[in-house]
This record gives C-alpha cells, sequence and structure tokens, in this order.
C-alpha cells in the first residue's frame, strides 16, 4: 500500500507541481501523515513520542518558521522558542515571537523530513494528531541554528522505517451543546462576573455548553453576530492605525499566536493573507460561517475580540487588541471594534 500510494502521490505531483500535502492527501482519500509514511527511510524519519522532552529541546533550533493550522486558517511565525515548559499534558512556549499553547495529549505522530528545494534543504519537524491532521509543524530558515537541528535530530529520530501508530478515520465533529433551559440568568450573571478571559472556558465547562451556543445565549448582552467579512476590513484598519493585535489560531493539539502589527494584506481568489517578514496568515474566507464579537469583563477592564467560526461550530481564529494581563485593552482597539457593535 505505501509504495503504490507513493506512486499515486508522485503521479499527482507531476500533474500539479504546485499541490500541497494536504490537498494531496484529501484527493488520494488518505491524510498528511500517511503520505509523509511513504517517505520514511527517504529523507523522512519517525520521532520518538517523547513530546515533553522534544519540546524542551526547541530552544536549539534557534531562529525558525513556526506552522499551525485548522481547516480554513494556516498561521505562520518566525522567531525563536523561548520559555517552554511542559506541566503534564499542557505545554507552553512564551517568547516574544513563538507564542504557543500546547495540549500534549493529542499528539500521537511525529516526523522528522528533509526536503530538496533547488540548491538548499528545507528540514522539518512535523506533529500529527491520531486521525493524521498537522497539529504543529517547525521549519529552517536562513537563520536556523543547523547544529541544533543536528542535535535534535539525532536525539529524537528512531530508525523503524515503518509507521505504527494507527491512523483512525471519520473523526466526529464536536457537536453543538446548547445552554440548559432555564440557566440563561445565571450563565449570564457568572460571564458579568469574570475576572479574568481564561474564566471563559471554566464557564463553558460549569454550564456544558459549547463556545458558539454560548455566544448564541449571550447575544446582546456581550456578544454581536456581524458579517463574516469584517475581519478582513478590521484588519485593515488596524494596519493602517499602526494598531498591534493578537491573532490566535489552533486545532486541539496546538494554539499560536502572533503578537504585533501587520503590513503586507492581499487577497488571492478565496484566501485572505498577511504576507509580512516574520508572520504570515492564510486564511480561506469562503469558509468562515459565522463572525462574532465578543467581549469578556476582567479586572482590567473589557476585553472585545473577534471570533470567526467556520463548519461544525469550528473556531477558525480569534482577533484581539495587543494586551497583557494587569494593563487594559488599548483605547484605539477598542475603538476600532465597538463601533461595529452599533
Amino acid at each position: 500500500m505505501s509504495a503504490e500510494l507513493l506512486q499515486s502521490w508522485e503521479k499527482l505531483k507531476s500533474e500539479a507541481p504546485n499541490i500541497r500535502i494536504r490537498e494531496a492527501g484529501k484527493i488520494l482519500g488518505v491524510s498528511e501523515a500517511e503520505l509523509l509514511a511513504t517517505k520514511l527511510g527517504k529523507g523522512v524519519s519517525l520521532l520518538k513520542p517523547n513530546w515533553a522532552d522534544f519540546l524542551k529541546s526547541t530552544p536549539k533550533l534557534g531562529y525558525v518558521m513556526a506552522l499551525t493550522r485548522n481547516e480554513p486558517c494556516v498561521h505562520e511565525r518566525k522567531g525563536e522558542y523561548k520559555d517552554v515548559s511542559v506541566n503534564g499534558m499542557m505545554g507552553l512556549a512564551v517568547g516574544e515571537d513563538i507564542d504557543l499553547r500546547i495540549f500534549l495529549s493529542q499528539w500521537k505522530i511525529g516526523f522528522y523530513s528533509e526536503e530538496n528545494r533547488g540548491d538548499s534543504v528545507l528540514k522539518s519537524f512535523q506533529f500529527f494528531d491520531g486521525y493524521g491532521e498537522a497539529i504543529h509543524k517547525i521549519y529552517t530558515t536562513d537563520k536556523s541554528n543547523l547544529e541544533g537541528w543536528a542535535e535534535v535530530k539525532e536525539e529524537f529520530t528512531v530508525s523503524d522505517a515503518a509507521l505504527s501508530e494507527e491512523i483512525k478515520r471519520n473523526k466526529k465533529p464536536e457537536e453543538s451543546r446548547p445552554l440548559a433551559e432555564g440557566s440563561l440568568d445565571g450563565f449570564l450573571a457568572d460571564w458579568g462576573a469574570l475576572q479574568d478571559t481564561h474564566d471563559f472556558f471554566p464557564l463553558l465547562r460549569k454550564y456544558n455548553v459549547s463556545r458558539k451556543a454560548a455566544l448564541e445565549a449571550a447575544q446582546g448582552k456581550f456578544t454581536k453576530k456581524v458579517d463574516n467579512q469584517l475581519f478582513e476590513k478590521l484588519l485593515t484598519e488596524c494596519r493602517d492605525a499602526e494598531q498591534e493585535i493578537m491573532i490566535f489560531v489552533g486545532n486541539e493539539g496546538m494554539i499560536q499566536i502572533h503578537t504585533g502589527k501587520v503590513s503586507k494584506l492581499e487577497s488571492m481568489g478565496p484566501w485572505f493573507n498577511v504576507l509580512d517578514p516574520i508572520f504570515n496568515l492564510h486564511l480561506r474566507s469562503d469558509l468562515i460561517q459565522e463572525t462574532w464579537i465578543v467581549e469578556k469583563p476582567t479586572k482590567d477592564g473589557n476585553v472585545t475580540s473577534l471570533e470567526l467560526f467556520g463548519e461544525n461550530e469550528l473556531l477558525i481564529l480569534q482577533l484581539f487588541g495587543k494586551r497583557k494581563p494587569g494593563i487594559p485593552q488599548s483605547e484605539t482597539w477598542a475603538n476600532l471594534i465597538r463601533k461595529y457593535w452599533n
């Protein structure tokens, strides 16, 4: 099967040289991880599933490009892994550039890859869930510490030339969980009593309500459903105002955050892109199903965000003004987004 799959993939690439591995997998009816596994021993190696130890070694890699995505959105950020910590199944990287929230229970398969790109070799570490869906990828740049890459490769690759982890099929989307009848008043009161944005997740768990259902329940008080074009419009206004923002993109195994300004914004077909030197974002605008303005009270004042949802209540992206705990959100950001509330 592996040889046949590799042959089919090579044929597909000959017909469509620029096709991405994720799209190739969809066409061939397999996961991205299964396609990558066809090249084991040919520039691709499996990684030991020592995810915590691997993460702690990432500062050795130097200046890299970190990539996290979900179906409609790709988030690419250049920088160094710093202040990496792991506590059980939860991990953090909180450097100025690479800013991650890591959920290791979803990490099942890892690969090291070397891909010839003309006169250079693009090296990467790539991680996948049990369904073969990409969680996180780390790529070399021209500023990477190649000695560090060699050291990490030596420590974490294994010589086994077969994929032992069984790839699961037919991943079920998370079901919508509406707010229980009779609990709206208590839910809104607890929302109004939030002290920190991180208290929102425990609030959802307390009422056993899914995120989008919670926004629907709070509409008119803490949330407002808006036009799906607002992200592009608001990001353009932030660029023009030189407003620093925070963009969160994630999946079940990782959330990746960019903090800073944006500059070069371009639409290419269905894709809306940020194409800056240290930050790239690629968003399939046609896959946005709902967009919400969301306000969360905190001890530092209200924090306002824009949240984009896709099919099956997938949280595609969150957009905030730059802020830190203990500091109110910027007035410029608040004015930019709140004018769309009316």
